[in-house]
C-alpha cells in the first residue's frame, strides 16, 4: 500500500471527540474517481482507542463539498465503524464509490459513539491497493 501526501487525510491524528480529518483532498475540476480502478479509504490505528467503559466506537464518514470550509456538506457517507478496543496497527478499508465524490473537496469526519474516548489516533488516506495480507501460523515441522 503506497501513501501519497496529496491524498493523506490524517497523519497520526488524535481522536477523542468528533472531528474532521486534519486535511482534505482537492479533486480539482475533473472529478472522475476511478471508474476503471477501485480506490479505497484506508485507516490505520496508530494509538489504541480506550475509554472508561470499553463500549465506544468510532464512526468514519467521507464528506464531499464544493468549498474547503465544508460549511454546507453536500454528501456524507458512513464508511465503517472502528471498535473501542481496536489494537495498534488495526487496519480498516472501504471502497469509494465513483459517485461518492461529486464535489471538488473530500475529507473524513470522525464521530465517537457510546461513550468518551480517552486516547486513540489514526492515519487515513486514499489508496489504490489495500494491505490485507493475513499471516497464518506455520503448519509444518522441520526435523
Amino acid at each position: 500500500m503506497i501513501l501519497d501526501k496529496a491524498l493523506l487525510f490524517s497523519d497520526a491524528q488524535a481522536i477523542t471527540a468528533a472531528a474532521a480529518s486534519t486535511d482534505y483532498a482537492d479533486l480539482g475540476s475533473a472529478r472522475d474517481l476511478g471508474l476503471g480502478e477501485n480506490l479505497y479509504v484506508a485507516v490505520t490505528v496508530d494509538v489504541a482507542f480506550t475509554d472508561a467503559g470499553s463500549d465506544s466506537t468510532l464512526t468514519v464518514a467521507l464528506e464531499s463539498d464544493s468549498a474547503t470550509s465544508f460549511a454546507a456538506t453536500l454528501l456524507s457517507t458512513t464508511l465503517f465503524t472502528i471498535p473501542a478496543l481496536a489494537p495498534i496497527g488495526a487496519k480498516y478499508y472501504a471502497r469509494i464509490s465513483p459517485d461518492a465524490a461529486n464535489q471538488r473537496y473530500i475529507r473524513l469526519y470522525f464521530t465517537p459513539n457510546n461513550g468518551n474516548l480517552t486516547t486513540g489516533s489514526v492515519t487515513a488516506a486514499i489508496v489504490k491497493d489495500i494491505d490485507k495480507q493475513i499471516n497464518y501460523p506455520k503448519g509444518y515441522v522441520i526435523n
